[in-house]
């Protein structure tokens, strides 16, 4: 078992597709369930190990692992799953924020109009997110579409675009990482605006 492992390891650097589909196929729904049992939401879960298999693809000759594969895969994806509650953590004190504020804004008569500062923010998140996506490249914009609004399975969108599942997932990753770049930006601008 130990020299089958080096010997995938070492085709995998090498960029075998056959040594990452091997990898993918015997560990994806096991690493899968332990990431559900985690974070308690399967769509996150999948993004975690999906993500996770994006970066095996595509850092495959930088890696180097020195205990087993499984030990591996199983220490990555409980760190990916670790980076979501920190920020999740990070995004319930935003909401706290924007709530308390909220309330601020309902128990204060500012003349003759309510000043409903939750709407007003939940619009502009919404106004950031249309923007990022009518700015990403065709494909990307077709395919996070295809799955996040149609919500289409991965392999459903690469059978209809004549793609890959692996390419398929690389792409709604991109458009996720800068859908989150562009919030995280527009909510220092909230939270801190004289910084």
């Amino acid at each position: 078992m130990e020299n089958l492992q080096k010997q995938v390891l070492k085709e995998l650097k090498y960029g075998s597709k056959t040594a990452f589909e091997y990898v993918f196929k015997t560990h994806y729904d096991a690493l899968l369930r332990y990431a559900e049992e985690i974070l308690r939401d399967p769509h996150q879960a999948e993004d975690v190990v999906e993500n996770l298999f994006v970066v095996i693809w595509e850092d495959r000759k930088k890696i180097d692992i020195r205990s087993s594969l499984k030990s591996y895969l199983y220490r990555s994806t409980f760190n990916g799953c670790m980076n979501v509650l920190r920020k999740k953590k990070s995004e319930n004190q935003y909401r706290d924020f924007f709530i308390h504020h909220s309330n601020f804004s309902k128990t204060h008569d500012y003349g003759s109009m309510s000043y409903p500062l939750s709407g007003i923010i939940e619009k502009e998140f919404e106004t950031k997110i249309e923007e990022v996506i009518d700015k990403l490249p065709p494909q990307c914009k077709k395919i996070f579409i295809m799955s996040r609004v149609d919500d289409l399975s991965h392999q459903l969108i690469a059978d209809e675009l004549g793609l890959s599942v692996n390419t398929v997932k690389a792409q709604i990753m991109n458009a996720i990482k800068k859908i989150k770049v562009a919030l995280k930006k527009m909510l220092a601008v909230i939270v801190f605006p004289t910084l």
